[in-house]
């Protein structure tokens, strides 16, 4: 006992268990045609780096701690079946240190998949990685202009069109929120 500490409480956070981060809920019998969501199952939890952010190592355990709490934080047990849990990271950088970290210790690896999407095999859990520049335009429009170095001028006059089509939609105005704040300066410019 002399090398030892024990705690008989110990608080894992200083206010309530509450995520920042998405969670996605997807119909069983629908299929997803988008590169990016191939991976989805029923519950899907997603960590958003901002641009200029890194996805760290300790961001990796603590987004897998909230995936299982979110799995089991439920009156029932397993009224979330844990097989239908995925996890997906976005980010703007290739986190080589985190996925140098899951490969030495977890036994984890990253797998190309498309372009800016990489699985990363070896958990129980399906979880991807999302570099964001480097992801289809076609496809994932919005998500790459999810960035802090708009340019202004055309670049962001067709942001602006495109969001003009959909302005009625709460989804578009949040991301296009989300865009105006991280690009005030050009957006006011524009």
């Amino acid at each position: 006992m002399e090398f030892l500490e024990m705690y008989e409480e110990y608080p894992l956070n200083k206010k309530p268990p509450q995520i920042d981060i998405l969670i996605i809920k997807k119909l069983k019998d629908i299929t997803l045609n988008k590169t990016i969501s191939r991976i989805f199952r029923t519950h899907n939890i997603i960590e958003y780096k901002a641009p200029g952010d890194y996805l760290s190592v300790n961001d990796f355990y603590k987004v897998y701690g909230y995936t299982c709490f979110y799995q089991s934080n439920t009156d029932k047990i397993k009224a979330i079946d844990p097989r239908e849990l995925t996890i997906t990271f976005v980010c703007s950088h290739y986190p080589r240190e985190m996925l140098r970290h899951l490969e030495e210790m977890r036994g984890i690896t990253a797998t190309f998949q498309d372009d800016g999407i990489y699985y990363l095999t070896g958990d129980a859990i399906p979880i991807q990685l999302l570099i964001t520049h480097k992801l289809t335009q076609d496809e994932n429009y919005w998500l790459q202009n999810l960035r802090t170095d708009l340019k202004a001028g055309r670049e962001i006059r067709d942001i602006v069109a495109r969001y003009e089509k959909n302005r009625h939609s709460k989804d578009y105005a949040a991301v296009m929120n989300l865009i105006t704040r991280a690009n005030w300066k050009e957006m006011e410019a524009e």
